[in-house]
């Protein structure tokens, strides 16, 4: 009876559906980071290890959003947004930071055959489940489901960049090509995120102020 209850409730209830599947996204993050900490621990690789401190974090983050939710007070949601775009910034600069020493100081990003599809399989996921949550959690005017929203946002624009990687490491030939297109998704990533942080902060902070 319980679990035809709990099967109904995922059903009709559109919070209840959203926040189950926020724990699954935090169950796949947490997977995809530990596959790509076993692969910078073998390979050696900087940037995959700096990917997998990344996606923990955001785990560790979108873990801290979601952990009593329920009984939160507003304030203490506005309070948790702020931390959340004050993460985002900070390892932004610090993915940044990587990208440029792993893109001019001739370091190749290596990955083995088995990665490349779990990125690619990770990426698509990470992407459809961005679009979905910026349009299920438009209809709730909740600072939580807001910042995991730009979570889930700033996974996927991560993930895309990793894949573009990955796949000129394993089939490009051209240096030139490589820092060109390197730049021009890293400085698109970079900016989404950037801006998205930003706005959070101020927004959130206005917020946390106005409710003092």
């Amino acid at each position: 009876m319980k679990e035809k209850s709990s099967i109904l409730k995922f059903k009709n209830d559109k919070l209840f559906r959203a926040e189950v599947l926020l724990y699954f996204n935090l169950a796949i993050n947490l997977i995809y980071a530990l596959l790509q900490g076993i692969n910078g621990i073998a390979a050696r690789s900087i940037w995959s290890g700096t990917l997998a401190f990344y996606y923990l974090i955001l785990s560790v983050i979108r873990f801290s959003l979601l952990i009593g939710r329920t009984n939160m007070t507003l304030l203490k949601k506005w309070k948790r947004y702020v931390v959340c775009g004050a993460v985002m910034l900070l390892l932004v600069f610090a993915l940044f930071g990587i990208h440029c020493i792993t893109l001019y100081m001739g370091h190749t990003i290596v990955y083995p055959g088995y990665m490349i599809y779990a990125i690619a399989a990770y990426t698509f996921y990470s992407a459809i489940a961005a679009v979905r949550n910026i349009v299920v959690y438009r209809a709730y005017h909740d600072p939580v489901l807001s910042a995991s929203k730009a979570l889930s946002l700033a996974t996927a624009a991560i993930s895309m960049y990793s894949l573009q990687s990955a796949l000129i490491s394993a089939f490009g030939n051209s240096e030139e090509f490589r820092i060109i297109m390197g730049n021009t998704l890293g400085a698109a990533v970079f900016l989404l995120i950037l801006s998205m942080s930003v706005y959070m902060l101020i927004r959130g902070l206005l917020e946390v102020r106005g409710k003092k």
